[in-house]
């Protein structure tokens, strides 16, 4: 088959460059995803080029120029001769699950030497409890999920026990002691909600720089992050209750691990609030059913479904009130040495 300058024949993918034929195993190829590139405005109108682009597994990216339904139709078949491979452009967007909302693939978001977290790799989500035949079925032939870490504490996992998977390990990392009293979502969440005191922002805050100073939490993350040091094959999920907090701040952790730039971990941070729309305006009308939904019951409820800046804010102050900056805070208190950095980025960029 052709699709514009290459083709594909006998599993390879044959292309010309600087003057040679070049024949690439489609079984090499780690991603593939269409891109976008928009000239300048002529004759009233703006020319869009698209490419597909190839990334192979020792790292190369290889761009060809071709129609968007050829990038389309060229990616439906390189992935039907290497299933391993991912496709598409996530940018740490949700995942498309029927009953896990605040599930999302880290992939294709960029760090600050250029490269991109590989697609279909790092999962980051709220509890897979009561999952859907389907959810269960794309997690496992579209993700080849080997790996799930469940920070929740033990009550929180008798309360909700993960959805089990079929050969894939699953690792209990509670990231707060068992003993403390902070943000859990043990017992009823409505009933929670009624018997909550105090401002709950600065709760929250609060709940965030103790999760980053306190040495246990520290230690589970350090844990969480040798685990997926150690990672081989398949991706690797890890989730709190709602996906918000503990995991929040363990994504966080990571993305500056990897290189990604400030502004890049808060946008991540913030999706959290659009992934959790529809599960917030359904507590709000349970909500109605037992109370009248006042201003500071709707903060009360904003408590579990929603983040604010200002809480990972919290988080970036306390390290650098602590440790000086976020790398000192990697090297000292999650015992991540130069070489286990790179060793992460290497693992996961391209």
């Amino acid at each position: 088959m052709k699709y514009g300058k290459i083709r594909i024949e006998d599993g390879y993918l044959i292309f010309t460059k600087h003057m040679r034929i070049n024949s690439l195993p489609c079984r090499d190829i780690l991603w593939a995803y269409m891109r976008r590139e928009g000239n300048e405005e002529e004759a009233g109108r703006q020319i869009i080029t698209n490419y597909l682009v190839i990334v192979t597994r020792r790292r190369k990216r290889y761009k060809f120029d071709m129609t968007e339904k050829e990038v389309h139709e060229c990616m439906t078949l390189l992935r039907v001769l290497n299933p391993e491979m991912a496709v598409g452009f996530p940018k740490g967007g949700r995942v498309g699950l029927q009953s896990l909302p605040n599930t999302r693939d880290l992939g294709a978001i960029t760090v600050k030497d250029g490269r991109h977290i590989m697609p279909r790799k790092l999962l980051r989500s709220g509890s897979l409890y009561h999952m859907s035949i389907l959810d269960q079925e794309a997690l496992k032939n579209e993700y080849h999920l080997s790996t799930v870490i469940d920070f929740r504490n033990k009550m929180e996992r008798e309360q909700r026990p993960d959805t089990i998977l079929e050969g894939v390990k699953y690792y209990d990392i509670p990231i707060i002691d068992e003993e403390a009293v902070m943000i859990s979502r043990e017992g009823n969440i409505s009933e929670i909600i009624l018997n909550m005191q105090g401002d709950s922002d600065e709760f929250m805050i609060r709940q965030y720089r103790n999760l980053i100073l306190d040495q246990y939490s520290v230690k589970q993350y350090a844990r969480f992050l040798d685990m997926l040091l150690r990672q081989d094959e398949g991706a690797v999920l890890w989730h709190c209750s709602m996906g918000k907090d503990r995991a929040g701040i363990g994504t966080a952790l990571l993305l500056c691990t990897l290189g990604v730039s400030r502004e890049d971990v808060l946008a991540d941070f913030m999706k959290t609030n659009a992934c959790l729309e529809n599960e917030q305006e359904y507590m709000i009308r349970l909500m109605e059913t037992k109370t009248i939904v006042d201003p500071k019951v709707m903060d009360r409820i904003n408590c579990f479904y929603r983040v604010k800046e200002e809480y990972l804010d919290g988080v970036f102050d306390a390290i650098e009130q602590h440790y000086g900056s976020v790398e000192r805070f990697l090297r000292r208190a999650l015992y991540l040495t130069p070489k286990a950095v790179e060793d992460l980025q290497e693992k996961y960029l391209v």
